[in-house]
């Protein structure tokens, strides 16, 4: 087989493999503006809702939020844990739960006033993410 026969049969595999790609992701996109997007918004809401807060439910939720929308549930967990602060709620707000399912160290650091236990919970999530979540939820449920 000559050399440039071996090139042109080369291009031709690469060419396929970029046209399935391709269409793949247009199909996979399709698909995705056929359902219901998630925001933010309903997210904190559903979570709001919940008889008792489940961590699980509340992930599966969270998986179908985009980046942006993450970030944007994250500033309105922060904005719910500092109006139950300023009106002196005792227990954690929905706010919190949210942020420990997020961001455990942080939601663990608000709420023991970035005490001791957050130190803890840092280690946890540096061991594995799931750790570090329970050991939020336990902090929390104190």
């Amino acid at each position: 087989m000559s050399r440039k026969r071996f090139k042109i049969e080369n291009m031709r595999n690469v060419k396929t493999i970029f046209a399935f790609i391709f269409t793949l992701t247009f199909s996979l996109g399709l698909n995705a503006k056929n359902e219901i997007k998630k925001t933010a918004e309903t997210v904190f809401a559903f979570a709001q809702n919940m008889e008792s807060f489940d961590e699980d439910i509340l992930k599966a939720e969270m998986k179908q939020l985009s980046t942006i929308e993450r970030v944007k549930l994250v500033k309105m967990s922060i904005a719910d844990v500092k109006q139950a602060q300023l009106s002196g709620a005792t227990s954690p707000s929905v706010g919190l739960y949210v942020l420990a399912v997020l961001l455990p160290p942080v939601a663990v650091g608000i709420h023991t006033n970035w005490g001791m236990p957050t130190v803890y919970n840092v280690l946890w999530t540096f061991l594995g993410y799931v750790p570090g979540v329970i050991h939020a939820f336990v902090v929390l449920g104190r």
